[in-house]
């Protein structure tokens, strides 16, 4: 069955190659450059009007981060028309000769690839229709495999949509794999979940004016192993121990490429927990705060272990992880969580959600997070800029 995006994406070609036919190639020319313009208006001024749009939920700002774009664009694209109309008028008169119609149509045709490239990274943010469009999508997967990767607020715009921090796992039209249904329990037994919990933590901070909440665990004396999302921007970053004596905590070691992220906290007084590699068919429990609350154990079960091509924390470069796909339900907050198996050591650092697939999240493997741990100093680091 033909893929309705790749169907609509050819139509829509269609449309603008027959609007630029009938153009001409300096009008159609300044339209696109026009929208163009007012998109690079509206992506700049996007974090600035969520931003302000404090408390919003989900559909609010997604609905605020739509209509800033449509409107960039509207308004860009309608001054372009008219200074092309101006343009094609003082060269050529009012009539078109082949050469330019032909021109037209191709700008025309062009633009909406362009478009198309612009679209899908938030097509692919949302779950079931649109994000099966794209990635099944023909044209969208040359188009990105032809085209650089979008510019940063079109990933922003990603973010607001989605109202998530997680990095981008894999590229964006790469299907979330199918996965065995999340394990009923854990496996561990009441007091190696009991010696656990004393060794996780909460982590919290603020960034730009935002709250960020994750999880975290103790992993060596005093060092506590989170996601790098989960502390980026912020400068006043604490962790909640299992008694709730809230501690300071300092940012030592901070990758946004892997993810990784090392606190130091004076005082913690908690033992450290042991790191071990999993394995395929690995069950256990996550130990997590979903979003901010109480500590959860949530089973899972060690699904797969690839390499996955992705992006930073920041959308910005291109990066590989050696991830562990796991059968399990997370939420916000679960980042940074400790995977512990039924032998109550730590397989995986809990990183990511996949967007549009319920029962699937994304660990980064411990070689990883003791690579972090040796490289953690005893000074503090900068935690870059803010998410959103």
């Amino acid at each position: 069955m033909p893929n309705l995006f790749d169907l609509l994406i050819v139509l829509g070609v269609a449309a603008a190659a027959s609007a630029g036919w009938r153009l001409g190639f300096l009008t159609r020319v300044a339209s696109w450059l026009g929208a163009g313009a007012g998109l690079l208006v509206a992506l700049r001024a996007l974090p600035w009007v969520v931003d302000r749009i404090e408390g919003a939920g989900a559909l609010r700002l997604a609905l605020t981060g739509g209509g800033v774009i449509v409107a960039g664009v509207s308004i860009g694209s309608l001054l372009g028309l008219v200074v092309g109309n101006r343009l094609r008028s003082a060269v050529s008169g009012e009539a078109l000769n082949p050469v330019d119609r032909a021109a037209g149509a191709i700008v025309g045709g062009l633009g909406v690839l362009v478009a198309v490239w612009l679209l899908v990274p938030l097509m692919t943010n949302f779950s079931d229709v649109p994000a099966e469009q794209a990635r099944t999508s023909r044209i969208a997967r040359a188009i990105e495999d032809v085209f650089p990767p979008p510019p940063d607020g079109v990933q922003a715009l990603r973010r607001v949509i989605g109202a998530d921090q997680f990095p981008r796992v894999w590229n964006a039209l790469h299907p979330t794999p199918d996965l065995v249904a999340p394990p009923t329990a854990t496996g561990l037994d009441e007091e190696a979940a009991a010696a656990v919990r004393r060794s996780v933590v909460r982590v919290e901070g603020t960034a730009c004016r935002r709250i960020q909440l994750g999880s975290g665990f103790v992993a060596a004396e005093g060092l506590v192993v989170t996601n790098a999302h989960v502390v980026a921007g912020q400068d006043d970053t604490s962790v909640v121990r299992d008694d709730g004596e809230s501690l300071d905590a300092t940012v030592v070691h901070f990758d946004p490429a892997t993810d990784v992220a090392i606190l130091r906290v004076p005082g913690l007084d908690r033992p450290a927990l042991a790191l071990v590699e999993g394995e395929v068919g690995d069950v256990g429990g996550v130990f997590g705060h979903p979003n901010g609350g109480d500590l959860r154990i949530a089973p899972f079960e060690l699904a797969r272990r690839v390499t996955a091509t992705g992006t930073d924390i920041y959308d910005r470069d291109r990066v590989e992880r050696d991830v562990l796909f796991v059968a399990t339900e997370l939420s916000p907050g679960d980042s940074g969580a400790a995977l512990v198996d039924g032998d109550g050591e730590v397989v995986g650092l809990a990183f990511a959600i996949a967007p549009d697939t319920d029962g699937v999240a994304y660990a980064l493997s411990t070689p990883q997070v003791v690579a972090a741990l040796d490289a953690a100093g005893p000074d503090a680091v900068a935690t870059d800029g803010c998410l959103h």
